[in-house]
């Protein structure tokens, strides 16, 4: 063992290091990282539900990437079809609208049911111009899908962007539609990304947590 006293930090350095590094956010860019991280603690707290845990991650979206309306859709794996687990930024007659619908595999994945363009390797942009006809009563104000684009860059009431929750082999277990940007104009590319890693955060944790069920189940529990 070495016997050397330690070399003692001089002060300057360590203020200077202490005042880059400080753990309190300085902008809203971090206050999302300590988000996302208190989001992923979260996710792994088997005591909150799975249910409780999207709401987080709606409210988080909400927040930070100036979406006001949202809704979050899983799988169901006793039925074999998808539903809206969660439902925020609407008023209570939309809300119960939109727990109503289910959808079969082949709407999830259907270019000529609800046609959109890729926009990231998790994301779809569906304009309201393709949207069916059954799907207009699920807004918060009449349907506007008549009205011509002003610019390239507008996003419309009935515009939506789906992020994909994906499982083994990339099957689909869940998703998150957002639409209604703040400033009604497409989202940043930036903000796209940042979806994309919070849908990735979903998707783990409803992984783990149907891991966890089904532990259970073969134990008798």
């Amino acid at each position: 063992m070495s016997s050397k006293t330690p070399v003692a930090i001089d002060n300057q350095f360590r203020q200077h290091i202490e005042s880059k590094y400080s753990p309190i956010p300085k902008d809203d860019e971090e206050r999302l990282v300590d988000s996302l991280i208190s989001l992923m603690e979260y996710g792994r707290d088997r005591r909150q539900s799975l249910t409780s845990f999207l709401e987080q991650v709606a409210r988080l979206i909400f927040r930070f990437l100036a979406f006001d309306e949202i809704v979050i859709g899983l799988y169901d794996r006793k039925q074999d079809d998808f539903y809206h687990e969660v439902v925020f930024g609407f008023h209570s007659g939309i809300t119960s609208e939109y727990k109503k619908v289910r959808y079969s595999h082949e709407d999830m994945v259907s270019q000529e049911r609800f046609p959109f363009v890729k926009i990231g390797k998790l994301s779809e942009f569906s304009p309201v111009e393709g949207l069916p006809e059954e799907e207009r009563k699920l807004f918060n104000r009449p349907f506007a899908g008549g009205l011509a684009r002003g610019a390239v860059d507008e996003f419309h009431e009935g515009d939506y962007i789906d992020f994909w929750m994906t499982g083994p082999q990339n099957s689909i277990i869940g998703w998150i539609e957002l639409a209604k940007t703040r400033n009604g104009k497409l989202p940043t590319r930036m903000n796209v990304r940042w979806v994309e890693l919070i849908a990735s955060i979903c998707s783990s944790v409803v992984r783990q947590r149907w891991l966890h069920e089904d532990t259970l189940r073969r134990q008798g529990r």
